[in-house]
């Protein structure tokens, strides 16, 4: 519990902050719809996300001002769509852990391109990443019996995926990766041994931040954290200093965690984001999705129904809003974009706007560049 003491820090941050949060929570923006009267494209992306509608799975396309120009149907729950560099006209759509489908396509056309299924007892974590060149495909699993984690390396043989490559990693339950300048590949591995969703360990559980060589799967840097029960699920690298960017979840609500975010650069450990800050106990142990963009960090949290924006300089909390069932995040050259499970698309403006629609968003969005 928090001390009277930082129930006043609390109360005297969220004043302090209470701009950002007005702006959300005001009716005439709450409800507000973007002009339709503008050009789709002239709004330069594309939304990219994994949507739920009248009980069925799709992936959906939709530009800012809620134009839907395709969807594509799936054969269970979604996670998160990966695009390789705009270019190549390439995504890949994988499954909900415990995934069994990778769905690829033309993002900008929804054009199928191929699917792609886990080695035999094996299931999918969710997440993907293309090689700068697209060739190949990065994908985090796992042992369906044991949760023993691996990147398996996918690349395209004439008009088809084939699995190239098995690297095993030393940890369980990996979650998201990203490809990084360098010929890295960075994985953040949650620690958690699951039979389906049932969690099996938390007591023993060792989340890790692990690093390696993308063309040969070599271990390149490992690094854990002091809380061995703080699950690093999803990852975030800025290009403004170099940093990977971890988002955490806290697996034993009895325990205060003094930080769900943490930053590691080149050799260092991993730091914690602010850490015992009195605004912690908001998010309810859980960061659903993280981006970085021009020195700007944002972290949503659907359990705590917030969206905060850390100064990445700094690394000091700049806006703190309550938004109900807020996940995925997304990060374009005009600002950024977030999604809620209630249908909202939340993007950054003066004020900033809401578009509802009638999707049910998942976790994770991404952005399409179609300037």
């Amino acid at each position: 519990m928090a001390t009277e003491l930082n129930r006043r820090k609390l109360l005297q941050r969220m004043a302090q902050l209470s701009l950002g949060a007005s702006l959300l929570s005001a009716p005439a923006v709450a409800h507000a719809l973007l002009k339709r009267n503008d050009s789709a494209r002239a709004n330069n992306y594309l939304l990219l996300g994994c949507t739920k509608q009248q009980d069925k799975y799709q992936l959906s396309a939709m530009f800012s001002n809620g134009e839907l120009p395709y969807q594509l149907a799936l054969p269970a729950r979604g996670h998160h769509v990966a695009l390789a560099k705009k270019d190549h006209g390439l995504a890949a759509c994988v499954g909900r852990r415990p995934g069994h489908y990778i769905v690829l396509f033309e993002p900008r056309t929804g054009q199928l391109l191929g699917n792609i299924t886990p080695p035999a007892n094996m299931h999918f974590y969710g997440h993907a990443c293309f090689s700068d060149d697209a060739s190949k495909l990065y994908v985090t699993a796992g042992d369906s019996d044991t949760s023993q984690g691996a990147v398996l390396v996918y690349q395209q043989q004439a008009e088809r995926w084939s699995l190239s490559q098995r690297w095993p990693i030393a940890g369980l339950g990996p979650h998201q990766l990203l490809m990084l300048p360098k010929q890295r590949l960075v994985v953040a591995v949650g620690g958690i041994h699951t039979q389906g969703r049932e969690k099996l360990n938390l007591e023993t559980m060792r989340p890790a931040l692990v690093y390696l060589d993308s063309e040969t799967g070599q271990a390149l840097l490992t690094r854990e954290l002091p809380d061995n029960q703080l699950s690093i699920r999803h990852l975030c690298y800025s290009t403004h200093s170099d940093t990977v960017w971890l988002a955490c979840q806290g697996q034993n609500p009895q325990r205060e965690v003094s930080s769900l975010v943490y930053s590691q650069h080149a050799m260092e450990p991993c730091m914690a984001l602010d850490a015992d800050a009195d605004y912690w106990p908001l998010f309810n142990h859980y960061i659903g999705s993280i981006e970085c963009v021009d020195g700007t960090l944002l972290a949503s949290s659907p359990r705590g129904g917030k969206l905060a924006v850390w100064s990445e300089t700094e690394r000091e909390l700049a806006q703190l809003m309550q938004v109900d069932d807020v996940c995925g995040l997304a990060t374009h050259a005009k600002g950024w974009v977030a999604s809620t499970g209630q249908g909202q698309l939340i993007q950054k403006a003066q004020p900033i706007q809401r578009l509802q629609t009638a999707l049910q968003w998942d976790n994770h969005l991404s952005v399409l560049d179609i300037s």
